[in-house]
């Protein structure tokens, strides 16, 4: 992958019901378009808040997804696994920890995250390492 093709975009969130709309939005943006979305998860918690989520929102429907570690051809892929299940070119690192550049994602989303010191400082090593490796950087 040459990340110079490439873009991350950071939403940043200062609150977390922002962060929940941002996800959803994003996930309903690219569902409608029918591309393959892969989130990132760090651990179970988060793998089965997001599952809810995206069955309980928006209010009047849901959006359809699976959990998965294996390969699948699901538009919406929740996993914790670094691999890229679903051959999607859109990624939403919600693990603070960074995901794997072997893949050609053309947009990775993440999280510009106010939200606690913790995650401020997690978000700026993230910020600095996406930077760092070349990629386009836009900032919403």
């Amino acid at each position: 992958m040459n990340p110079k093709n490439n873009k991350v975009i950071f939403f940043q969130i200062k609150d977390v019901k922002s962060k929940l709309i941002k996800l959803i939005q994003t996930c309903l943006y690219h569902f409608e378009k029918k591309e393959h979305l892969l989130i990132q998860v760090q651990d179970d918690t988060a793998l089965k808040f997001v599952d809810e989520l995206l069955w309980k929102t928006p209010k009047e429907s849901f959006l359809p997804h699976i959990i998965s570690d294996e390969y699948t051809s699901d538009f919406i892929v929740i996993t914790k696994s670094k691999n890229n299940l679903n051959k999607a070119k859109y990624l939403f690192n919600l693990s603070a920890d960074l995901i794997n550049f072997n893949h050609k994602y053309k947009i990775i989303y993440d999280f510009d995250d106010f939200t606690s010191e913790t995650k401020k400082q997690k978000s700026k090593k993230r910020f600095e390492i996406y930077r760092n490796l070349g990629f386009k950087i836009e900032s919403y």
